[in-house]
């Protein structure tokens, strides 16, 4: 068997793109993968084919995302990596050395494995048909310069001849270890990084042009450096470097130079490697002559690969992994195993995990989309890339278009908006037609001027929307309407969790969003598509699925349906509120729960607080009381009506000693007669005295209808509490000072005062 596997591929410049397409209607079919259930087919920037899968594996999902080089457009690979081999980027900044030189990226893979110590690729890198790194003994993927590609090993020969003998060159532009010649240019790094002691001729080419794969060169000696510090690297300078701990056959050959002697370097490799002009490394071997390899790696991971097909076509394949509900990953031999599928015969696997990443130019588009999930959640800066580039500059005419969303499944009565874009000849952005026309197959539905599509169909249903313009190639995509899905979800649309069971207080509103799956996958849907129900006295919900629970506790169902599928969700209605007879709709509902909150009221029995029964003067007593920590009390009940013992006793006690209440002078508190509103402005403008507070303040009480009513003992107090809009007027314009107030107004004063 050869070690090198070697397919060409012709280069036929074409005018115009392929037609943009989708994968056709078919049932899910099996695959290593496991059971195919949605993808695509597209053609992206430049012709290239964009293609992606998403599979059922039997629990979780994989998906994979790949492109397919042909070799007949304006589209060519090239190798990237930074400004150095040692230096490293993600896809975005790579792609814009590349762009800085001329060209149109429209996509590309991650590329070799490397050391993550120093960015080191294990394998080859050329470009330009420079030698840029050597092979490490590792395979690799080329490509020439029409296009078409090699896999296999370079299996590099390197050796240095000096007065006659030949010596192993152990590698170009890799770290310098301790067994053989090493030799750097100024591609490596900006200096020769070593840190042991070593010694180091400085050479310059006198003879043989440029390094490459197949290369003997003439090398005279400008310098012998001995150091174990790192020597800068300069432009059209190389250094042979050599470790002092070298076996004694090379330290003899090291010995024998001196500045201004000529060595030479002969540089060869497998038959097919010779005129590569791109070459990136590869650490795995997947499938050799249409058989996968031995001894390949059997866990699950993002993987990113090369495949051959006999035709000459080259994908550049990734599947994501490590994301549950996503994609699962794969392992070495699935992806091998599916790149045969695929039709390969050769691949090889690029470095995968978190570098996994697969970005290319959708179709109509003028920049580069992240196409794969990184499991990292964003790009990986790697090493170097396989990039698919153009120096075509089209018109900028439409010459074909392009229709996304680039495939849909969708809930009957559901609706979403499709649009186009469009291609030149060169398969470039370009302007998109004003006069469009969308059409539908009318078993799905109906599609308006502006691409708005409405899917009605009231059975599951598979077609086609397209989109035309005159004198342009059109578009089209599938559609599958789905009128019966396999299973009904229910989210929280502020949070985006899904729910199972909901608890809710009184009162309170909620907004669902109702989710539809068939054949494992999330249909496009409306809320206003479902039909909701519910079942039990517990609230109401209106057609976008918003439910509000009843003002009374309870449990029951929301019940949403679509087609003949239906999901019931238990709802648990619990009161959010300290009362039976304290509602939240109530004008006091705030006060009351602030006052029993804060200690200051109890009910008039556990569940009541009888909020429009009248206070009185024991009750206002007690709650100051509370108000200043119950303190203890010493001393006898001042009042006649007032024995001791009672549940305001010590209030009363603690009031009067406080002078904070006063009786009626002869000797009576009246502890169960109804409080006045003028007697509360006293307590509690008392209470604020005693408390240490500011009670200057005084309101000009001209306004009211009845200030002539008020107590000359209480004036000063009312003019306070209006002041402080603890107290405020009735409807009808009066303070009605004399007026009694309600349990639920005096918690509302208390809160005021509190405030």
């Amino acid at each position: 068997m050869d070690r090198c596997q070697r397919l060409k591929m012709p280069l036929i410049l074409i005018i115009l793109v392929m037609l943009f397409c989708l994968l056709p209607a078919l049932p899910a079919q099996a695959s290593v993968m496991g059971e195919q259930i949605d993808g695509y087919e597209a053609v992206s920037a430049g012709g290239v084919q964009l293609t992606r899968n998403i599979f059922w594996t039997g629990s979780d999902y994989r998906t994979e995302n790949y492109l397919v080089y042909d070799g007949e457009s304006q589209v060519f690979p090239v190798v990237v990596y930074g400004s150095k081999v040692l230096n490293y980027g993600n896809f975005s900044s790579m792609a814009a050395l590349l762009e800085n030189q001329g060209y149109t990226v429209l996509g590309g893979i991650n590329g070799d494995y490397y050391n993550t110590a120093d960015y080191q690729p294990l394998g080859i890198v050329v470009t330009d048909g420079i030698l840029r790194s050597s092979d490490g003994g590792h395979y690799a993927i080329g490509f020439y310069d029409d296009g078409s590609a090699i896999m296999g090993k370079p299996a590099m020969r390197m050796s240095i001849f000096i007065d006659g003998n030949e010596y192993t060159l152990g590698a170009v532009n890799k770290t310098r270890g301790s067994q053989y010649f090493v030799l750097l240019t100024e591609d490596y790094s900006y200096t020769t990084r070593t840190t042991t002691p070593g010694r180091n001729a400085i050479l310059t080419i006198v003879d043989g042009g440029e390094l490459t794969t197949n290369c003997t060169l003439t090398l005279e000696v400008q310098e012998i450096i001995h150091t174990s510090e790192p020597i800068s690297l300069q432009e059209g300078e190389l250094i042979l470097t050599l470790a002092d701990d070298a076996p004694a056959w090379s330290q003899s050959g090291m010995d024998a130079l001196e500045e201004g002697d000529t060595i030479t370097i002969d540089i060869s490799c497998a038959d097919g490697w010779e005129d590569v002009e791109y070459a990136i490394g590869s650490l795995y071997k997947l499938v050799t002559n249409g058989v996968v390899e031995s001894g390949l790696d059997n866990s699950s991971a993002p993987r990113t690969a090369v495949g051959l097909k006999p035709n000459g076509e080259v994908i550049l394949y990734t599947i994501d992994g490590r994301q549950s509900g996503h994609s699962v990953g794969a392992n070495m031999y699935q992806v091998a195993n599916r790149l045969i599928e695929l039709g390969c015969t050769e691949a090889t696997l690029l470095d995968g995990g978190g570098s996994t990443t697969l970005n290319a130019v959708y179709g109509g588009e003028s920049s580069i989309s992240q196409i794969n999930n990184p499991s990292d959640g964003s790009q990986r800066s790697v090493t170097n890339y396989i990039m698919l580039v153009s120096t075509a500059r089209g018109s900028g005419d439409a010459a074909q278009l392009t229709l996304y969303p680039l495939s849909l499944n969708i809930l009957s009565g559901a609706q979403t908006q499709f649009y186009a874009l469009a291609m030149d000849e060169y398969g470039l952005a370009a302007a998109v037609p004003s006069n469009l026309d969308y059409s539908v197959d009318s078993s799905l539905g109906s599609v308006d001027a502006n691409g708005l599509f409405i899917a009605s169909s009231s059975n599951n249903t598979t077609g086609t929307l397209d989109v035309s313009a005159p004198g342009v190639e059109s578009a089209e995509v599938t559609v599958r309407v789905i009128a019966d899905p396999d299973t009904i979800g229910v989210k929280n649309a502020a949070t985006g969790a899904s729910l199972t069971t909901l608890e809710i207080q009184t009162g309170q509103s909620i907004d669902l969003d109702a989710t539809a799956l068939y054949n494992h996958l999330e249909l496009v849907a409306d809320d206003s598509c479902f039909q909701w129900q519910v079942s039990g006295d517990i609230g109401t919900i209106d057609n976008n699925g918003v439910f509000t629970a009843s003002v009374a506790q309870g449990s029951g169902q929301i019940i949403i349906t679509a087609g003949d599928t239906s999901f019931s969700l238990p709802v648990t209605v619990k009161r959010n509120y300290t009362f039976d007879d304290v509602l939240p709709t109530s004008w006091y509902f705030d006060a009351v729960e602030f006052v029993a909150s804060e200690g200051l009221f109890n009910g008039t029995s556990s569940t009541s607080f009888t909020p429009d029964g009248n206070m009185n003067r024991a009750m206002i007593v007690t709650v100051l009381y509370r108000l200043a920590g119950s303190p203890a009390v010493t001393g006898e009940v001042a009042f006649n009506d007032v024995a001791s013992g009672l549940w305001y006793s010590s209030a009363v006690i603690w009031a009067d000693a406080n002078g904070i209440v006063e009786g009626f002078g002869d000797g009576r508190f009246a502890p169960l007669q109804n409080v006045t509103r003028e007697e509360i402005a006293c307590f509690i403008y008392r209470y604020a005295a005693f408390a240490g507070q500011d009670i200057s303040a005084a309101a000009d009480l001209s306004s009211y209808t009845d200030t002539s009513s008020i107590h000359d003992w209480a004036l000063s107090a009312m003019q306070w509490a209006v002041s402080e809009e603890i107290i405020t007027g009735r409807p009808s314009g009066a303070l009605d000072p004399r007026g009694f107030a309600t349990r639920a107004e005096v918690a509302t004063m208390m809160m005021r005062f509190l405030s």
